[in-house]
């Protein structure tokens, strides 16, 4: 009996000893999973270059982990909020809001905005509503749920903003008076005076060094170069959806040409999504990034254009009793978008409670998009009279990067840990799936000249007008002043600010130029 526990003992000491032999793994090496293993065996006798191969086998071992973040305990939390206080079914409790157009804020409305949002970010809350977006997708996209889930998810963003400024209301881009731009890129939108840059990580503006869906930085990729580059929303889109009457000619049904629909709201709304790219094109991650949010309140404000138009004497519809019929309600016959089933997320509400007339009648309305000639006696806008000659009354366009001069929003330091590069300086780049209909071509990466030459095929062969700057020159003492000057900056030749804010005061430059011109020739003269 003893020689037997000595013989097991002795063997157990030697197993001992040589798994102590073996040389411990680094905690801090990677370990390749067997899928990528199997992946890199199966390319040994290609004629492939190796290392290239096994790098694209890491690629997409990890692609295809890209997975929705789950909603978690206290996302469901979160969220009964609104069921207790019967959100939607009563006023809110912050009490009545107008959004309007993100450029007719000002300057302290916007920067009371951004604050605002970056509580929600600091706090968790905009990712609980991140993750409430990017999980079972399919009951809230592609079908008749879409307009109102998106219309009740938006407002409780809108409410918990509210919580911690009253003064804030939701606002929306009208990237319809973006599209007027030659290069609708250059639009002052992308400027941190706004949303910050649209080229790549998010590392400029109020948004800026902001974690998303991905777990990853914000990153965007506006305006993309590709086969078949999106394109903005412009108002040709929104005219036609008004040439109809009811609910089912606008949205999503049991269709097999879902992309193909030119009168769908829904799918004109995916077009945006490619054309911010980054982040915002991805369905699952998209609603990380604060433009979501204004995004979706202009396609809500469409949806209520379209309402009006339902109710009155032209269609006679009831806008609250409308819907898609009967089997015809997703595309795929999805679940979740029939009019009775539950909101995910907001189960104490239904997909035809998001068709209440309340909603904009005691939660929130809207401020009509800006006209001419005032466009909302905004800073951001001019109304340009000749860029689209179908509409004589002008249309309201969007300045440039270039008159972005708002001081920067510091309230929270959000620099100083990514002054150096994250991973040696290695760049991820999740490519946009297009969803949307084609664009008309225009990038971020061509020239003024191409831009112009495409939007004047798509709106008529005119030159944009020229924004007015007036300067007054007082001839000097015991002269008479005999020139008279009128400075217009072009607009499309503006293609965006120098990254290092060396032409940030455009106009001042200009006119200190124009003054000493001026002066000289009203001398000589």
């Amino acid at each position: 009996m003893c020689d037997k526990g000595f013989v097991a003992l002795s063997i157990l000491w030697g197993l001992l000893a040589v798994i102590e032999s073996q040389p411990s793994c680094p905690s801090n090496v990677f370990q390749k999973p067997q899928e990528v293993l199997d992946c890199e065996q199966r390319a040994q006798n290609e004629p492939v270059n190796q290392t290239l191969a096994s790098e694209g086998c890491m690629r997409t071992y990890f692609v295809n982990r890209v997975t929705a973040n789950p909603l978690l305990p206290e996302d469901y939390a979160m969220l009964n909020e609104f069921a207790a206080k019967k959100f939607g079914k009563k006023p809110p409790v912050s009490g009545y809001r107008i959004r309007r157009d993100i450029r007719v804020l000002s300057v302290t409305e916007r920067q009371k905005l951004f604050r605002a949002f970056n509580v929600l970010y600091k706090t968790g809350v905009l990712a609980q509503f991140g993750r409430l977006h990017g999980v079972q997708m399919l009951r809230k996209h592609h079908g008749a749920s879409f307009l109102p889930w998106h219309r009740v998810y938006i407002a409780a963003v809108e409410e918990k903003l509210r919580e911690i400024d009253p003064e804030v209301s939701l606002p929306y881009w009208d990237y319809t008076m973006d599209y007027y731009l030659p290069l609708p890129s250059d639009s002052v939108i992308w400027s941190s005076c706004f949303l910050g840059n649209g080229d790549g990580t998010v590392r400029e503006g109020p948004f800026r060094n902001m974690y998303g869906g991905f777990n990853t930085l914000i990153a965007r990729d506006i305006a993309r170069n590709g086969t078949c580059p999106p394109r903005l929303i412009n108002k040709d889109d929104i005219a036609e959806l008004m040439d109809f009457c009811y609910f089912a000619n606008i949205t999503t049904g049991n269709t097999p040409i879902y992309y193909q629909q030119v009168n769908n709201l829904e799918v004109l709304h995916d077009g945006i999504h490619d054309w911010v790219g980054g982040d915002m094109g991805n369905g699952a991650q998209a609603s990380y990034d604060p433009v979501f949010f204004m995004h979706h309140a202009f396609i809500d404000y469409i949806w209520e254009q379209f309402r009006w138009r339902q109710s009155s004497l032209m269609c006679r519809v009831n806008v609250e009793k409308d819907y898609r019929e009967p089997g015809d309600y997703a595309v795929n016959n999805a679940p979740g978008h029939a009019p009775w089933e539950e909101m995910h997320g907001f189960e104490y509400l239904q997909n035809r409670d998001g068709l209440w007339r309340n909603w904009t009648t005691a939660v929130y309305g809207y401020l009509p998009a800006p006209k001419c000639p005032e466009c909302g006696n905004s800073e951001s806008l001019y109304c340009d009279m000749d860029v689209d000659p179908r509409r004589p009354e002008g249309v309201c366009v969007t300045k440039t990067k270039l008159f972005c001069v708002d001081t920067p929003l510091t309230d929270f330091d959000k620099d100083r840990p990514f002054e150096e590069p994250l991973g040696g300086g290695a760049t991820v780049i999740l490519g946009t799936i297009h969803k949307g209909l084609p664009g008309d071509g225009r990038t971020r990466f061509m020239s003024q000249e191409e831009g112009l030459a495409i939007l004047r095929q798509q709106v008529g062969h005119v030159n944009p007008s020229q924004q007015p700057i007036l300067h007054d020159v007082k001839a000097p003492q015991g002269y008479t002043p005999t020139l008279n000057m009128n400075l217009h900056e072009v607009v499309y030749v503006v293609s965006s600010a120098d990254g290092q804010g060396a032409l940030v005061k455009y106009e001042d430059i200009v006119k200190g130029l124009v003054t000493t011109v001026a002066t000289i020739l009203a001398c000589v003269l």
